[in-house]
């Protein structure tokens, strides 16, 4: 048994090979739709020891749109949590015996935050375990869940942060206060997301750089400003696709996420709910750095086919990574707007290195496309195996080539250091 003792209560984990796993660790109190966040206290907890051991509560959401082309499961996620609108602002711990055996040596931390077109994922599934990023970058690994889609991301008028952004917040300060007692050194974290979850990492660059000293930021639509003007849209195109009468206040969670599904082919796009940037200027490297203690470590990465998964949209299954839809959603969205992500970020003063994914599977068509990264660095074989991604390639070679690049996210969050040679990668450094 092990059990981690929080001022809020204390929590019964469980352990896989040397890493002890926590779920389901409320950082925020339960909360009425819409409303921010209240940090989480021993009053709004349960007494006793809480059991840790199964994954917790995951925002109500539809199924992913890539499902089919990439990650293999239609509709519901894989052994995750159960849906629930009030307790979903949770987080997992991954937590390698190291840091459990309170040597007074902290182990660098990685937070990640998922992506999902800021409507879909959860850190409560077995796609985004950190075990074997934990065990192999010798870090202790904390993946956040938060609220998504009208939920999380429905623009309110005068509402100056969307409700997901401030379960990001809230999630790591909770992260910078207490993750000393899972042996994480509270000096040395680095946020890391990919897609959407990278694009919230950029925009906390400049919204709160003050929680975290380097960052992971993996394909990002980083040149992305999803305007007030987009943002009523999308809102009125909620309203009235709800059932008449109701409210976005007052409906059901299915009435939600039908009038979500409705709304978004009204408006179309390959976003629709996003935070709002008021003065349509993409976020990351706004402030320019004016000491050391404000200079951070970034690691901007994309897939050399990130758009691939994008096209299939459109084309299905005979969608190939060489067609011309995939290499300008590529180019036009992740690749080069990374790159100029990049650039901004290194000219504020921030020590910036970059890195293309170029490895494709044996026999996947899509080639090194969008999320095809995550299996090598969360989850495992078992939660993977539905996945077209996998391609012909062996559990051996994507266990190989995926620990080397754990192995180079520890040694990135442990100091600040882009690894010169990543197998089946190109890396360019920008500084």
């Amino acid at each position: 048994m092990v059990v981690v003792h929080l001022p809020q209560g204390s929590y019964e984990g469980g352990t896989q090979g040397d890493v002890n796993c926590y779920h389901g660790i409320p950082y925020a109190q339960p909360f009425e739709r819409f409303k921010s966040p209240k940090p989480v206290t021993k009053a709004s907890t349960s007494s006793g020891v809480q059991d840790a051991t199964k994954f917790g509560p995951i925002c109500p959401q539809n199924a992913s749109r890539l499902e089919p082309h990439v990650y293999g499961r239609w509709p519901a996620p894989p052994n995750g949590g159960h849906p629930d609108e009030s307790d979903c602002c949770v987080l997992s711990v991954y937590q390698p015996e190291s840091a459990a055996q309170k040597s007074g040596q902290k182990l660098p931390v990685i937070v990640y935050m998922h992506g999902g077109a800021w409507q879909t994922g959860s850190s409560e599934i077995n796609w985004y375990t950190g075990t074997a990023l934990a065990r192999d970058g010798n870090c202790v690994v904390v993946t956040i869940n938060y609220r998504v889609g009208i939920l999380g991301y429905m623009y309110h008028q005068g509402k100056d942060l969307a409700c997901g952004t401030e379960d990001h917040i809230l999630a790591l300060e909770f992260v910078r206060t207490h993750i000393e007692l899972f042996g994480g050194d509270p000096s040395n974290i680095t946020a890391a997301g990919q897609s959407a979850g990278a694009y919230n990492t950029q925009l906390l660059l400049d919204l709160r750089p003050d929680l975290f000293e380097r960052a992971i930021i993996m394909s990002s639509p980083a040149n992305m400003a999803f305007t007030v003007e987009n943002g009523n849209k999308i809102a009125e195109a909620v309203k009235s696709s709800l059932p008449s009468g109701q409210t976005p206040q007052t409906a059901s969670v299915t009435e939600l996420l039908q009038a979500q599904a409705s709304a978004s082919v009204k408006v179309g796009g390959l976003a629709q709910f996003a935070p709002v940037i008021a003065d349509g200027k993409p976020p990351g490297g706004r402030h320019t750095v004016k000491d050391a203690a404000s200079r951070k470590d970034i690691w901007v990465t994309w897939m050399q086919h990130d758009g691939s998964a994008f096209a299939a949209l459109a084309g299905g299954f005979e969608t190939k990574a060489s067609d011309e839809l995939s290499i300008k959603i590529t180019d036009d969205v992740f690749k080069n707007p990374s790159i100029e992500l990049a650039q901004r970020l290194a000219k504020a003063g921030h020590k910036v290195g970059t890195l293309e994914h170029q490895w494709t599977p044996e026999g996947f068509k899509l080639g090194a496309t969008h999320c095809l990264d995550l299996p090598l660095i969360l989850g495992d074989a078992e939660a993977w195996k539905l996945s077209p991604m996998r391609g012909k390639a062996s559990n051996e070679e994507w266990d190989r080539r995926g620990s080397a690049v754990r192995r180079a996210f520890g040694q990135f969050a442990r100091t600040g250091e882009v690894p010169e040679v990543l197998e089946g990668t190109e890396i360019k450094s920008i500084s």
